[in-house]
């Protein structure tokens, strides 16, 4: 799902652009929710130094239980014998996405009956889907601006877009209702997966799973302005932008 890092001294010798911005591009995060810990567990931000999302180490990760206030930024939980962890910039997203969300209370066969948000694990990634299985994902589309006018990474406009999409999403706000897997896509930008809590499974697997299986179809090519999927042959929905 994810690339590999994009070093700017790889591509060209310009060190004022390396001194102003990061020296690499960290592609995507994801992050789950941690029941005993009552927070998202994130990866850290990939404008600080290399992350590579493949070999995580505990100090690539972020508690983070909740978004500021003002809207502005995640809270970010110190974790004692570690390392101060700036989460990745889509943190806030992650987390102000469940506020519009309603909240269930885990079974016995959780290790724990905590109450949590509806979601459980986020993806985030520079990547399309071509297709999807709708009895079994749901694609939730953004509001109309966003397919006129694209918004990038680490933005308030992202962040209020992403939250209303997933804010609709009867997937989700229906804890019974059998789709596992919501998405949406960011023209111009990527897409954000989200899933609910399958009993027996690990953080993201069910997600992976899919990808596995092809129910949510993960594509390079990314959107660029007005799209929607539209019924094919074989029972899944496929991306159209005609």
């Amino acid at each position: 799902f994810f690339t590999e890092m994009i070093r700017v001294s790889d591509l060209v010798y310009v060190p004022s652009v390396s001194d102003a911005i990061a020296s690499q591009y960290s592609e995507g995060c994801f992050g789950s929710w941690d029941p005993a810990l009552n927070a998202l567990v994130a990866t850290a931000t990939g404008s600080a130094r290399p992350v590579d999302k493949g070999n995580l180490t505990l100090d690539e990760l972020a508690v983070i239980p909740g978004a500021c206030p003002d809207g502005k930024g995640a809270l970010v939980r110190p974790v004692e014998g570690r390392l101060d962890v700036a989460p990745s910039s889509e943190a806030v997203e992650m987390v102000s996405m469940d506020d519009a969300l309603p909240r269930i209370t885990l079974g016995r066969e959780w290790a724990s009956t905590a109450n949590v948000p509806v979601t459980r694990s986020k993806l985030h990634g520079h990547r399309g889907v071509y297709a999807y299985n709708p009895k079994l994902v749901e694609f939730v589309p953004l509001d109309p601006p966003y397919y006129y006018y694209p918004v990038s990474c680490a933005t308030e406009a992202q962040a209020q877009g992403i939250r209303a999409a997933f804010g609709r999403a009867q997937s989700l706000r229906d804890p019974d209702d059998p789709r596992q897997v919501a998405f949406t896509v960011l023209p111009g930008h990527g897409v954000v997966i989200v899933e609910k809590w399958v009993p027996h499974t690990r953080p993201l697997q069910t997600i992976w799973e899919y990808m596995d299986a092809g129910h949510l179809q993960v594509a390079n090519h990314v959107p660029q302005g007005m799209m929607r999927y539209v019924p094919d042959a074989d029972g899944r929905m496929r991306l159209d932008e005609s």
